[in-house]
């Protein structure tokens, strides 16, 4: 059951397609995701237009915990969900794991959208790490339903979102943005008015078109499966059914570190097999090569014997 799952568009949708006109559409999940101090928190409540989350400007992280908040966009029914600290290059403990299993449950049965969250101009190594991070946690799938949205979007000037992705010579960025299929939009998490308007109407264009090109699935595996039948369950689920569905999380999680090292290895191999064949391919040019390299290294030792003297 890993993949993407298709929405279900209301009892009407099952009439056929001359009753589609009539369906309601699904809310919308959207799951926060990055490192911390990105700003997921103040991109939420500018997300739903309110002051949702606990949104301050310090060092270390607010969101202590997986919280979900709700809102409409013209009718539709949005769910943000903020997530905790799970995507920093720290141990896997657990209470990771518990706070892994909670944002399982709060997007149950699965995000439609998970929004990476990073400061415009500020793409570090701990943003490559949240990446990873967020695949290991929800699997590589993760990447067709991710959108980047850079915050800070005030220090753009005069430039355009699109020249400066353009113009970038961040290679993480620029890796990361193809692997997203080129999707992005920014925020200026203190905007009001027509300029906070403007940006939700960015924003919602990319979903929507994200949402066409999968034909309305969301992200779905075996562990968002357990997470909507416990879910489901509420109060009548007992601590045993609890302890079994974090030991799902724990092997899911452990399932899909574990498939994400043996992909990166099969890519390196790829790359070498490449390397291999052009080599072979072009026995001349590799020659030049080997015979340019010869001889630099016998003129760098011959200026460092000189050098020494």
């Amino acid at each position: 059951m890993e993949g993407s799952q298709k929405t279900t568009y209301g009892a009407m949708a099952a009439g056929g397609p001359e009753d589609n006109r009539f369906a309601v559409r699904p809310p919308l999940r959207i799951l926060l995701v990055g490192r911390t101090g990105s700003g997921k928190s103040a991109t939420g409540n500018s997300i739903l237009c309110r002051p949702a989350f606990d949104s301050r400007l310090q060092a270390q992280t607010v969101t202590s915990a997986c919280q979900e908040e709700m809102g409409t966009w013209d009718g539709r029914t949005i769910l943000v969900i903020d997530t905790p600290p799970i995507f920093e290059a720290k141990a896997w403990t657990q209470e990771m794991y518990r706070d892994i299993g909670d944002c399982y449950l709060r997007s149950a049965p699965g995000p439609h959208v998970l929004l990476l969250v990073t400061q415009l101009g500020r793409f570090t190594a701990q943003d490559t790490m949240a990446v990873r991070r967020v695949k290991e946690v929800f699997g590589a799938e993760t990447m067709r339903h991710m959108v980047i949205l850079f915050t800070h979007k005030e220090d753009l000037g005069a430039e355009s979102l699109d020249e400066y992705v353009q113009n970038t010579d961040n290679r993480g960025l620029q890796a990361l943005v193809r692997e997203c299929g080129r999707r992005y939009c920014a925020f200026n998490n203190q905007a009001a008015g027509q300029e906070q308007h403007g940006q939700l109407a960015e924003l919602r264009a990319v979903l929507d078109r994200l949402e066409r090109e999968l034909e309305g699935c969301f992200l779905s595996n075996d562990l968002f499966l357990w997470a909507h039948v416990l879910r489901q369950g509420g109060d009548a689920a007992g601590q045993e059914d609890h302890s079994r569905y974090l030991a799902q999380v724990r092997q899911q999680v452990e399932k899909q570190r574990r498939e994400l090292r043996e992909m990166e290895s099969c890519c390196l191999c790829r790359a070498f097999l490449r390397a291999q064949h052009w080599v072979g391919s072009h026995v001349v040019i590799s020659a030049c090569l080997i015979i340019c390299g010869l001889i630099f290294l016998v003129l760098l030792i011959n200026f460092t014997l000189l050098q020494g003297k």
